[in-house]
């Protein structure tokens, strides 16, 4: 009897895939109709899956380099064709379920231009387009998110010496999908500034973004030093984003190193 207790659960409705997998029902069933998703009939017509099949398919999405998509994206940003960007952003919203997962995506394309920049195959009317593009985008998909008035506050506001505030749009996005409301401190920030939001008892969380060739291990060693004894102090969550040169395991900081594990933490902090 305990074997076919077990042999049942590894049949799963479409719902149980929705569930494992965190996204839409409609999405499982698109993906089985396509023929992306094996799965097979009942009597009575409704869809079941393999647990085995759909936890290959999961690593297979996982793995997958959505490349076309991403090149998609690339050429819309960079044309300014902002109204299409943003669909194209919602139409990838609802296949990955969340929007870190799509944040981590952006990110990649972000990253290749920075790649094309350095080596001059981007010139500098398409990197303003597309920056502007992507943070009207950005603007635009919050609205989507109605906030309650008691919602927890993170600040956010990059490290000194850095001046990129994409990541930071990103993360807003984040923040809002998971309930949170964000101030907005952005770039050249003093201190001083940052010392004064951490003793605000209103806010819970200080997300710092530094980039890999903005700020130097030095300067963001020694910003921890000042903020992460404050932040134990007032119970303020100090979480430090980006690919700076951040310090490790000090003043209970949390190192986040991708929008999906900003949305992972995010999703069972207290």
């Amino acid at each position: 009897m305990a074997s076919s207790g077990a042999r049942k659960s590894d049949v799963l409705t479409s719902a149980d895939v929705a569930r494992l997998l965190e996204v839409n029902a409609s999405s499982v069933k698109r993906w089985a109709d396509e023929g992306r998703l094996q799965c097979f009939r009942t009597p009575g017509g409704h869809r079941r899956f393999a647990r085995k099949v759909v936890e290959d398919f999961a690593r297979q999405q996982s793995a997958s380099v959505n490349v076309d998509w991403k090149h998609r994206l690339a050429d819309l940003l960079t044309q300014g064709r902002q109204f299409e960007a943003e669909s194209l952003l919602l139409d990838q919203r609802a296949e990955l379920g969340r929007w870190d997962r799509v944040g981590d995506e952006i990110g990649d394309v972000l990253h290749h231009f920075g790649v094309r920049w350095s080596e001059g195959t981007l010139s500098i009317p398409e990197e303003h387009v597309a920056s502007e593009c992507i943070l009207r985008c950005i603007t635009r998909l919050l609205y989507l998110f109605p906030m309650r008035s008691s919602a927890p506050i993170c600040a956010l506001a990059t490290a000194p010496g850095d001046e990129h505030t994409l990541g930071l749009a990103l993360s807003e996005l984040v923040l809002a999908e998971n309930g949170w409301k964000t101030m907005w401190l952005g770039r050249m920030c003093p201190v001083q500034t940052l010392v004064e939001i951490i003793e605000q008892p209103q806010v819970r969380m200080l997300a710092l973004s530094a980039s890999s060739f903005s700020s130097t291990p030095a300067i963001l060693a020694d910003l921890v030093r000042t903020l992460g004894p404050l932040a134990m102090a007032h119970d303020t969550q100090l979480v430090l984003g980006g690919k700076g040169a951040w310090p490790e395991n000090t003043f209970e900081t949390i190192r986040i190193n991708s929008f999906a594990q900003f949305g992972d933490f995010l999703r069972f902090v207290d």
